[in-house]
């Protein structure tokens, strides 16, 4: 299951960067409930390989677009474990500031 996901991750991260709004939402919300039922091993090696894609959404026009986006990286950080904490990290910090200047976004719920 995980092996078919990370086959299509290029699919997905393609939608991420070229789709419209509407579709980049269901994207984030079917990948995050994907997320949900895999195991936590398989769930960490995708979720370090995709969560830089992500970060362009943080800035997307849509409030409810970047609360996906926010909401999903921050899923991901958290299933991360064992050898793949490190190169998380690394990505992570690449997001924090984008996360910070989002603290007093005109929406509560993306600033929250």
């Amino acid at each position: 299951q995980a092996r078919e996901m990370l086959v299509d991750l290029p699919v997905i991260t393609e939608v991420l960067h070229s789709g419209d709004t509407d579709i980049k939402k269901k994207v984030l919300v079917v990948f995050r409930n994907i997320m949900g039922h895999l195991e936590r091993k398989e769930a960490s090696a995708i979720a370090v390989q995709l969560v830089e894609e992500l970060l362009p959404l943080f800035d997307n026009e849509s409030s409810q677009l970047r609360e996906l986006s926010m909401g999903l990286f921050r899923d991901m950080v958290e299933s991360v474990e064992g050898s793949d904490k490190e190169e998380m990290k690394k990505k992570v910090q690449r997001g924090l500031l984008p996360l910070f200047f989002h603290m007093s976004d005109e929406s509560s719920s993306v600033a929250k």
